[in-house]
């Protein structure tokens, strides 16, 4: 029975994409050449595939290979933001600070109709007194079927799926069909952040891993991402991988 992995190589230099790719075939058995899914290139040197667990562990014992980890699903969690937040409308803004900061959303797409509220609210993502995006930009405005939600407040989307349980209500595109990626997108960089630029990279593991490196290749600011999955080593703990990486824990009241 195969599943799919991620393998992780180690550093690289990043301008060597063509190199990285031929590398991470060559580190493949031959009968598995074909079932390569993802090659991360740009930000970090790895690759996932779907393989058998022989194959995953004589990947595990090769001097190339730092890690090979099984590929998990990640659940979306979000909650009544801008309260919890302790953002009113009132509140007082630093607008220099905020002003063509661009941040990514990796969740499941956005979309000018926020249905999941009481209403259709289709000012989240206007970009009535934006400029062209900022230089520092380095991203593509994708073409999609059924999307073309692109301006210059939300100057960019992607869509990453391949992980292997595809859901019949999706649209192949970065459109929000759930509500969840619209609800967070706004939170982060709706009309409400003034000047905040979005770029929407649309939740298995190894996609999530292609909209990482996508976005930091594209110069991003802040990337947002609001999915649950590590539970922490007990109960009532959770355990990040990094101390420039800030951990949320979501409770069960609410």
């Amino acid at each position: 029975m195969q599943n799919f992995y991620i393998v992780f190589l180690g550093d690289h230099a990043v301008s060597r994409d063509k190199a990285l790719i031929d590398t991470h075939l060559n580190i493949l058995l031959l009968e598995a050449k074909e079932s390569m899914i993802y090659s991360y290139t740009k930000s970090f040197n790895a690759f996932a595939a779907k393989l058998s667990e022989d194959e995953a562990k004589m990947l595990s014992a090769m001097a190339e290979a730092v890690s090979v980890i099984p590929n998990q699903y990640r659940k979306l969690h979000t909650t009544r933001s801008w309260d919890f937040i302790g953002l009113p409308l009132t509140a007082k803004r630093k607008l220099k600070s905020e002003s063509d900061m661009i941040l990514a959303l990796l969740d499941t797409g956005s979309s000018y109709l926020a249905l999941h509220f009481h209403f259709l609210h289709t000012s989240f993502f206007k970009d009535d007194g934006f400029g062209p995006p900022p230089a520092k930009w380095k991203g593509t405005r994708d073409q999609y079927a059924n999307f073309s939600g692109c301006n210059n407040n939300r100057i960019g989307a992607k869509y990453f799926k391949n992980g292997g349980r595809a859901d019949p209500s999706d649209i192949l595109s970065p459109i929000d069909m759930v509500g969840h990626g619209t609800h967070t997108a706004s939170t982060a960089a709706g009309n409400l952040v003034p000047s905040a630029r979005l770029a929407s990279d649309a939740c298995a593991d190894m996609d999530i891993l292609a909209g990482f490196e996508a976005a930091i290749h594209d110069g991003v600011d802040v990337l947002s991402i609001s999915i649950a999955g590590n539970d922490g080593p007990f109960m009532a703990t959770v355990s990040d991988i990094a101390p420039w990486i800030v951990t949320v824990a979501a409770s069960g009241i609410d």
